[in-house]
Parts: structure tokens; sequence; C-alpha cells
């Protein structure tokens, strides 16, 4: 029954790929994702916690999750992932919490470091989806819990609101690590978040007169998966017309290379809200997206949230670009790497970027894009502290600086961001030629300056763009 029910799906994802010319391993992976749709309608409202055990939904969901993986990758790739969370369980159960954070966020490294490395070697510079997506927000995952261990038995002091005061048991961990609505494509939820969720309790509201089995889930599940449905049409419109390689050809001038580079890396950047929009709709829908209400009594969607478009596109400065960016991989950093490092010579900021780049893979490009970006990050913290102050004098000049830093930000941004997807040695070496190399010049220099830092300036740079960290989320109370 089982090899009858993998061969039909199979069949029929042959089928539809050859029907639409759509990658198989795209039609399956959409599918499947797809499916969360039907199922999360039968998870939250048959299986609803009022009058299902809690055991139940835990083994539905690990179940179903298990099963896409299996369809999706086969038996052969999933097993790194069966023996990363089976060690990693093992060691919340046998190593002491002083260390095992430690320990565990080391292996998880090891492991997704083996799978990108079979990822080089068989599909080459490939955009194929393969198990490497699962396994790097399991990543996250077993690290979260890892640190959340830690903070809540070894760090007695810790104002991790995340913590954990017990180790979770092995179907509490299965199921977080496998559950359906998120195993594919994530987001990473932390345990606690995603315990909150299972049992119902993510709809206890702080305000005594909310009752969160009435919470309106319209708009963050409709919203979201409009948008996916209109980032899906742009990037299969553009793309056709600005492939990815095109920014090599040698018969542009340098504006019309910038611009070009803006349009095609905005076509990448609709295919990663594709697919974030829709988890995120899909897990809104099935109520792991409920955050809880605001201090005026809203409803906050904000559990599963990974993108920001319109702080990405729009963002008049660095940090509003990369904190609306991959939201869930920000805060994992901040948790166990840029709030975690102590040591005086090594930088927080550098520290999670090259932990970022490694998380990513071994490409080159990854490397080009993420120290430039580094780089990138010191230098506009510097600019900021240099001029803001100088344009706040009057609305128009602060109009000015804000278009001037938003066009900066950008030009910077996807000279790095163009070798993520260009990825070799070559055709990054290449296209930083053409720039005649002056951006990273410019930010290196603009790194170093010997800049005091201004009490007038805003503590926040992506406030006033409605980027401000999520701090109830960010795992640290913040003061």
């Amino acid at each position: 029954m089982a090899s009858s029910m993998f061969a039909t799906f199979e069949s029929n994802a042959q089928a539809l790929s050859k029907q639409y010319a759509v990658p198989i391993d795209q039609v399956r992976f959409l599918t499947l994702l797809l499916l969360g749709y039907p199922l999360g309608a039968l998870y939250r409202y048959g299986l609803h916690p009022s009058r299902t055990s809690l055991t139940a939904r835990h083994v539905f969901s690990t179940s179903l999750g298990i099963l896409f993986g299996l369809l999706c990758f086969g038996w052969s790739q999933m097993f790194l992932l069966f023996f990363m969370t089976g060690v990693c369980y093992a060691m919340l159960l046998w190593l002491p919490t002083t260390v095992v954070h430690l320990y565990t966020v080391v292996f998880a490294m090891v492991c997704v470091s083996m799978g990108h490395v079979y990822r080089m070697l068989t599909d080459y510079e490939g955009w194929n989806i393969d198990f490497s997506l699962p396994l790097m927000v399991m990543v996250q995952r077993v690290s979260l819990t890892a640190f959340a261990l830690n903070d809540g038995i070894a760090r007695a002091d810790s104002d991790n609101e995340q913590k954990l005061t017990e180790v979770p048991s092995l179907l509490e961990y299965w199921s977080y690590n496998y559950n359906f609505h998120t195993f594919l494509a994530g987001p990473a939820c932390t345990m606690k978040e995603y315990l909150n969720f299972v049992d119902g309790s993510n709809f206890t509201t702080k305000t005594s007169n909310r009752n969160g089995s009435d919470v309106k889930a319209c708009y963050p599940v409709l919203g979201r998966l409009s948008e996916a449905v209109v980032c899906v049409v742009l990037h299969q419109v553009i793309s056709a017309q600005y492939p990815i390689d095109s920014i090599l050809k040698p018969d542009y001038s340098l504006p019309t290379r910038i611009l070009l580079a803006h349009i095609i890396m905005f076509h990448v950047r609709s295919r990663y809200y594709f697919v974030w929009l829709l988890v995120e709709s899909i897990n809104n829908f099935i109520g792991l997206g409920f955050g809880g209400y605001d201090k005026e009594g809203k409803p906050v969607w904000d559990v599963c949230k990974n993108v920001k478009p319109w702080d990405v596109e729009f963002g008049t400065n660095f940090r509003s670009v990369i904190t609306g960016w991959n939201v869930t991989t920000s805060l994992w950093l901040r948790r166990i790497c840029y709030n975690r490092v102590s040591y005086g010579w090594i930088s927080p900021i550098l520290a999670s970027w090259v932990l970022s780049a490694v998380w990513h893979g071994f490409y080159p490009g990854y490397y080009f894009c993420f120290l430039s970006g580094a780089i990138m990050q010191a230098a506009s913290v510097n600019m900021r502290r240099l001029l803001w102050n100088h344009f706040q004098t009057s609305e128009t000049w602060r109009r000015i600086y804000d278009v001037a830093t938003w066009a900066t930000s950008h030009t910077l941004l996807n000279y790095g961001a163009m070798c993520f997807v260009l990825l070799s040695v070559e055709k990054c070496w290449k296209l930083w030629k053409f720039y005649y190399f002056f951006p990273l010049i410019i930010v290196s220099c603009a790194a170093w300056l010997p800049v005091s830092h201004s009490k007038k300036e805003p503590q926040n740079d992506g406030h006033r763009n409605g980027t401000q960290m999520d701090d109830h989320r960010n795992g640290i109370k913040v003061q």
C-alpha cells in the first residue's frame, strides 16, 4: 500500500511537470506545501486541542511531516535528518546543560555541512530542491532547543523568555522538528512557541477579556497567500526576460549594470518571497503563526513571519533591509551567536555573518556575499553616525537623506548579493571587476572611519520604517 501511494504521487508529479514544463522537484515541493491547507483544516478544527489529546496531535503532525519528506526527497536523503535529530536528542538527555548547547550547534553545523558537500557533488551550482533545505531549518530548531535548555537550567539568571526548564519528550522533539506545516520550508519557531501552539495555549491572551478561540485569521491567511501569488507571477515574468547570468555580459555601462542588478535581484528575492509568504499563510491558517495581542488588543501574527517585502524593497537604510529579510534566521543568529559572543577580540557582527555563511554552504559566492555584507553593515553604522544629524534640519533634507540612503543601500546590497546567486569565484570576480571594485573599496574605508557615537542618533535604525526587531520574539527581554 505504501509503495503504491509513493508510485501514484510520483506519477502524478511527473505528469504535472510535463504538462506545465515545471521541474519535478518544484512540483513535488509545491504540491506538498499546498496540501498544508486541507490537512491544516483537519488539524486545527478536527483535532482541536480542546477535544484531542496532545499525543494524538503530535503523532498526526509528525507522521505527515515524515511522509512529506519521504515523498519529496526519498529514504536516502532523509537519513541524515533522522540521524541528526536522533543524536541531538541524545545529547539533550546525556550531556550536562552547561555545555549541551555548544556540542549541539557544532554537531548540527557538521551535519548541515555534510549535506552541502553532498549537494555540491551531485548538483553543482544547481537550484534543485533537495533535503538540504529542511536540514538547514532543522539546524536552527535543534540548536534553539539546546540553547533554551541551557538558559532554563544552567543559567538561573537568564532572562530568555523562550527558555526550557526540562528536556522535552521524544515525541515533542520529533513533532517540533518534523511537523508537516514547517518541515519542508520552515520557518523555525522556538520549542516553547511550538508546544504552546500544540496545546492551544498560544491563543491564551494576556488581556483577560479576550478569548483566543475567536481569533479571525482571514487576512493573515488570504493576505499572505495573495502576496505570494503576486510574487511568483513577478518572478516568472521578470526572470524570463532577465536571467541571472545576463549581468555578466560585457556590453553594459556601469549605470545600466547597476539597474540590471537591481532587477535581477528583485526577481530572485521574489522567489523567496513566494515560498516564505506561502508557508506563513499556511501556518497562520493552522494557528501556529498567532503570537498573541499587542498593547491595543489587536491580534499579532508574527511567529511564522519570515519576510517583510515592503521593508526589504523600500527600507531606507541597511539595517531596515536586513531585518526584514529571513526574519527567523536573523532571530536564530541573534539568539545563539550575536547575543552570546562575549570575547573581546571577536566581533559579534562578524561572527554572525560567518556563521550564516557556513550555514548556507560552501560555494565561494556565499563568502563573497556575507563577508562583504559584514563590512557593509559596519560601514552603514559609521556613515549614519557621521551624516544623520546633518539632515534633520527640515523635512526636505530628511527626505533627501532617505532617498539617498535607499539608493546607496540597495546598490551596495545588490553588489554583494549577486555573488550569492552567481556562486563561483570566476563569476563573482568578473562581476566585481565590472564595478572596478569601487563599492568594496568605499565601504571598507567607511567601516574603518573613527566615528564617535552621537547621543542624538536614534538607537533603532529601522524604527521609522516599521522594521523594529520584535523584542518579545528576540528571546531576551529588552529594557
